[in-house]
């Protein structure tokens, strides 16, 4: 019956074609589908957020006006400090009113260059990639190019930077002349000039060198070219725009001889920007504002990039001191000396949570360690035995600074100054020089891509010191300004412990009949984590357990939290949680949040991950430092695009309901920014948004963060992989532990790996008593052999059994010196001698550490190589 229905049906349709009947049908279902696809898409993907914008402070309302010749204005006064403005040249001064101390942004001593009497400096680029750079002196202040407006506890600057004279040479002087031209309007101009003493034959020689330098003849075309691909050295740039002026070549003649070989000549509006810098004093400290939203410019052609902010303030003149130190958050903290400057090496720049990193992605890391403070300092002492320093904070902006080191030298030859500074500068555009054919192309043809303008309210508060200072003062005061910033309530434990990183499940690749194909494999599972703590007994240990969500080490997206099966049963999992609850260990469950590798799960390339410079979405891999390029073999990780992130974290806490503890493997350093042209997601806009997702998890979680930044230490309970180290820089004095002494009591930390350092175990012991670090390991239930030829080749000692011994006796080391100390609360630390360091705990104990491999005798006592001396509490 129902054949004869189908049939008539078909017949009465025939006339249409069943062929058009298909592609209706298929049109429906098309439509159907697209209608659920934002539901689907929710159920199996994850959902995006509106783009943030940033909160403008604004800028402060003026209540009145200072002019320009009203000398020096008393601005405010505060906690026994007084804040002065010279108004002629706009030094800020800030004096103590006790100690008579003064701290100056400004420097003129007769000798002194244009950057040191210069409150600001601006970068800005062209978008014909050329970068120039002015300084406040030479283009606003001695031109009287700015207005002083008076604000509550401070002054208001604006400064109206003015180009008076362009040198983009290729509006004086053509790219290409013909031969006839160049003869006549040029050489034999210069000898007419001469010859008739308009020119001295010095001047005429030196304009004749110079278009020499500049200009190549082409017989075969009759011309000559101008013949640097780049831009020419300043000073051949401002010969050459006088020698223009002089022979009398106009801009007429310019466009006349360039359209001979159809070169279009472009004259571009002179710059001009104006600039607005906020400055009081707020509880005794000097702070500064710049807000890049404030700028204004007088044509598209230029964006500021970079802007110096008080980069002479606090300097020192090598000829008024001899003594002193400059402060670098460089890995866990570095010094300068002052008066040390090499002219065989670069002045020291970097950027703070290295925030270039990009730009630099496919090349080889210059220093082995980041700046994960947003702090600088310097303390000296003069020939006359006073002593003062201060310590910079950049409050607002820090993912867009640098810290930057200027060292002095008595001796000038060499190219040095005699100044001794240190200061913060901004990026108030990102930008990068792509390469167009990809990063590892031979082929050098790049283009510009930019992030234009960045709205952040730039600050830098200034701690101020009168007296005797040291690196640890400087320590001291930036952990009470964290204390105070973020609430925070310091906490100490005297109780020994170790950090036991364990892998779970890896992904390894398998062949079957020489095809090759991934199987997770599990190193730790966990009925092997409870006999691993059974064994170790009395060890009070803290555990990070890896690869357990989402897929294991090669994790999906993470707005999940679904356990991986291999590790063992969900029976056995509770087992392992009762474990942990019964006992005094605490076990930590890892995620990574931003971070994945397996695009399986919801997870869309175009759409949700991260995009570079290029405009496409970024492929992390493994980097190989032999030649300095990514690994192309290894597997492809991704970031996820920031706006995605709110909603994969709030998938993750729905899922981690039952996992109290939490330790997150990207959360804590990843720079984070999306490049892509169509929509950027700035720095600044992308910090909000992980901040406001560290705050939803920290209230839900105890949280233990990888490597973190400084500005996350409000949300965090253990601070993981902590390095003692610096990058060693050539003009660098000592590493100094600031990062610990600045988190001492208001997180836990770690040092690095023990097993997988090349250091000996008793150099991570030295830091446990030095610091009351904690001691980390890397362990595997599992042999690492299985893991020598896979992704996990850098786990190549990790085997449980092998390090068992080792591990207990370093605790038992650790416990007994601990106890001897009696307390992890540092009050003083200090450096002896090279390598050799003293810290003060609360109880009245003190530590001394030989961090050296040789022997050493210092302050009455002898410590064997890599040794210590325990003086204990009274």
């Amino acid at each position: 019956m129902f054949k004869n229905v189908s049939e008539a049906v078909v017949s009465r349709i025939h006339p249409i074609g069943r062929r058009e009947l298909a592609l209706a049908a298929l049109a429906v279902l098309v439509i159907a589908a697209l209608s659920f696809l934002p539901s689907i898409m929710k159920h199996y993907g994850i959902g995006r957020q509106p783009l943030p914008e940033y909160s403008r402070e604004g800028l402060a309302a003026p209540t009145g006006k200072i002019e320009p010749n009203a000398g020096t204005v008393l601005l405010s006064s505060s906690e026994g400090r007084e804040l002065y403005l010279d108004t002629a040249t706009l030094n800020l001064k800030v004096v103590d009113t006790e100690s008579g101390v003064s701290w100056n942004s400004l420097y003129d001593d007769g000798k002194s260059g244009d950057a040191e009497k210069s409150p600001i400096v601006i970068r800005f680029l062209g978008k014909d990639s050329t970068m120039y750079e002015w300084d406040a002196y030479n283009y606003a202040i001695q031109n009287g190019r700015y207005t002083i407006n008076r604000i509550e506890n401070g002054a208001q600057i604006v400064f109206d930077f003015f180009e008076t004279e362009s040198y983009r040479l290729n509006e004086y002087m053509p790219t290409k002349i013909s031969i006839e031209h160049y003869e006549t309007l040029f050489l034999e101009k210069l000898k007419q000039l001469a010859g008739e003493g308009s020119l001295t034959e010095a001047q005429a020689k030196k304009y004749e060198e110079a278009l020499g330098i500049a200009y190549q003849r082409d017989e075969d075309n009759g011309l000559y070219f101008f013949k640097f691909s780049g831009l020419p050295p300043l000073s051949l740039v401002k010969d050459l725009i006088q020698f223009s002026k002089d022979v009398g070549y106009t801009t007429e003649m310019l466009i006349a001889d360039n359209q001979q070989f159809g070169i279009a000549v472009t004259i571009t509006q002179p710059a001009r920007f104006v600039v607005t810098m906020e400055a009081t004093l707020d509880r005794g400290d000097l702070v500064v504002k710049v807000p890049t939203y404030a700028i204004e410019g007088d044509n598209d052609f230029y964006t500021i990039q970079n802007i110096a902010v008080l980069p002479s303030f606090g300097l020192a003149s090598a000829e008024k001191v001899d003594d002193g130190q400059i402060v670098v958050p460089d890995g866990a903290g570095a010094l300068f000396r002052v008066n040390t400057f090499n002219g065989k090496f670069p002045e020291y720049e970097r950027p703070v949570y290295d925030n270039t990193y990009y730009n630099t992605l496919y090349e080889m890391p210059e220093f082995p360690e980041n700046l994960t403070m947003p702090v600088f300092g310097m303390y000296v002492t003069d020939l006359g035995g006073r002593s003062q320093g201060h310590l910079g904070i950049i409050e607002k902006g820090a993912e867009l600074g640098y810290v930057k080191v200027q060292l002095g030298t008595k001796d000038t030859s060499a190219g040095g100054t005699l100044y001794n500074k240190v200061y913060s500068t901004f990026d108030s555009m990102q930008y990068s020089r792509v390469k167009v054919f990809g990063p590892y192309s031979d082929n050098e043809a790049r283009f510009l891509a930019a992030t234009g303008l960045i709205s952040v309210d730039y600050t830098v508060r200034y701690k101020l010191f009168d007296g005797n200072v040291t690196y640890y003062d400087l320590a001291k005061s930036y952990r009470d300004y964290l204390i105070d910033t973020y609430d925070l309530e310091p906490a100490y434990t005297a109780a020994p412990k170790l950090f036991l990183d364990v892998i779970g499940t890896v992904t390894l690749e398998k062949r079957f009949l020489g095809v090759p194909y991934k199987e997770p494999h599990s190193m730790t599972t966990y009925n092997q984590l409870l006999d691993i703590m059974e064994d170790l007994g009395d060890v009070n240990a803290v555990v990070n357990y890896k690869g357990v969500f989402n897929g294991g080490m090669n994790n999906t997206i993470g707005n999940k939290a679904a356990l991986v099966r291999e590790n063992g049963s969900k029976k056995e999992f509770e087992a392992l949680l009762n474990g942990f609850e019964d006992g005094n260990d605490t076990l930590f469950l890892h995620a990574d949040l931003m971070r994945l590798s397996d695009k399986s799960g919801g997870f869309w390339l175009k759409s949700n991950a991260l995009h570079g410079y290029d405009g496409k979405p970024i492929e992390f891999r493994k980097y190989n430092y032999a030649n300095g390029w990514f690994d192309l073999s290894s597997t492809k990780r991704y970031l996820l695009n920031p706006l995605y992130l709110s909603d994969t974290v709030d998938g993750f806490l729905k899922g981690s309901a039952a996992y109290p503890n939490i330790a997150l493997g990207d959360m804590g350093s990843t720079y984070y920014a999306n490049y892509n042209p169509r929509e950027i997601v700035d720095p600044v806009v992308t910090r909000s948004i992980v901040e406001e997702n560290l705050k939803k998890l920290s209230e839900q979680k105890t949280l233990a963060l990888d490597n973190p930044n400084m500005d996350r230490i409000g949300h965090i309970a253990f601070a993981t992989d902590i390095s003692r180290e610096s990058s060693n820089y050539a003009t660098m004095y000592s590493s100094i532990p600031f990062r610990q002494l600045v988190m001492n009591g208001l997180a836990e930390y770690t040092t690095l790996n023990v097993n997988l350092s090349p250091d000996r175990s008793q150099y991570f012991l030295l830091q446990a008593l030095e610091l009351g670090s904690i001691p980390k390991f890397t362990i595997s239930a599992e042999n690492a052999d299985v893991l020598k030829n896979s992704e996990y080749s850098d786990y190549y000692s990790i085997q449980y059994a092998v390090l068992a011994d080792k591990m207990k006796a370093l605790y038992t080391e650790y416990s007994e010196g601990l106890a001897a100390i009696g307390s992890k609360e540092i009050t003083g630390h200090r450096l002896l001698a090279e390598g050799v360091f003293e810290t003060t705990y609360a109880s009245g104990a003190s530590v001394i550490v030989n961090y050296n491999k040789f022997p050493v005798s210092v302050s009455g006592s002898n410590l064997d190589a890599l040794g210590y001396l325990i003086k204990p509490k009274p």
